[in-house]
Order: structure tokens, then sequence, then C-alpha cells
């Protein structure tokens, strides 16, 4: 179940502060556990707005094979891990941020409430519980543009509304 899960969540996570001030990503070079530093309250705070009580930590990478990532955890009591690119993080404004953030905690609540309907729609579904559908419109764009690649937002979100 834990490698469908993978599977699902690595899936899910291509695609890839506080209360909505701006707060630019950390110039270039800055240490990685300065830019946690930024992003992790950003996921504990819609952690508390999405009602997650599990624990997820962040770790930003120079390279993750999906841009951004969340992986469950192994063992009972150990916190989900999300996992995002510091060259994704630079171009990413606060609403984006959020947004991204969102959308992998979408996945965490699935995962925890509903471990087998993981899909995108759905992921994005619970994001737009706490982030405007926009804000994700504008981080697919940019999630594409930085792999170079081309997708379909119907396929991700429900335009119709």
């Amino acid at each position: 179940m834990q490698s469908l899960l993978w599977v699902a969540l690595s899936a899910c996570a291509f695609f890839l502060f506080t209360l909505n001030r701006s707060v630019a990503a950390a110039p270039a070079g800055e240490p990685s556990s300065l830019l946690i530093g930024r992003v992790q309250p950003v996921v504990d705070r819609l952690r508390g707005e999405l009602g997650i009580p599990e624990n997820v930590d962040v770790a930003i990478e120079p390279q993750v094979a999906l841009v951004v990532s969340v992986e469950a955890p192994t063992h009972r009591g150990e916190p989900f891990r999300l996992a995002i690119e510091d060259g994704f993080l630079d171009r990413l404004s606060a609403a984006e941020l959020d947004a991204v953030m969102a959308h992998e905690l979408g996945h965490v609540w699935v995962f925890t409430h509903h471990p087998y309907l993981q899909t995108e729609k759905l992921a994005n579904q619970i994001a737009m519980w706490v982030v405007t559908r926009d804000s994700l419109v504008s981080v697919y764009r940019k999630l594409w543009e930085h792999g170079g690649t081309k997708g379909d937002l119907e396929s991700f979100l429900d335009l119709v509304n």
C-alpha cells in the first residue's frame, strides 16, 4: 500500500507568507535551513486551516524528481515529508507558495481520510478550501514552464465554476 501511495503522491506532486502578506523567496544561495524557516510556517498554518493534525516536515532540495512531492511516513508516528526544489521555490510569490503547499497538504488530507482516492483534482479541491483557483492556475503554469512541459488545466482543476 505504501508503494501505491508513493506512486499516487508522486504523480500528484507533479504539480506542484503567512496570512496573505507578501514574502519573497529567499535570495539565491540562501541556506536551505533559512528557506525551511520561511516555508515550514506556511505548511503549519495551512495544516491548521485544513484541519490536518499530522506533522509535515519540509525539505528544500536542489532537485526533486517531480519538483514538489509529499511522502507518507513509513512508520507510525513519523511525519509526512514534503520536498520542494529550491529553484522552483525561488519562482513563487507568497500566494503561489500557499497554493503549492495547500495542494500538497490536500494529498495528506486525502491520504488520512480516503487513501485510495488520490487524484490531482481532489487535492486541488481540498486546496481550494484555503487558496484561490487562480493561484493554482498560476502555479501549474509556472510548474510547466519550470519543467519545459505543458499540461491541460482541465485535467487538474474544475474550471466550470
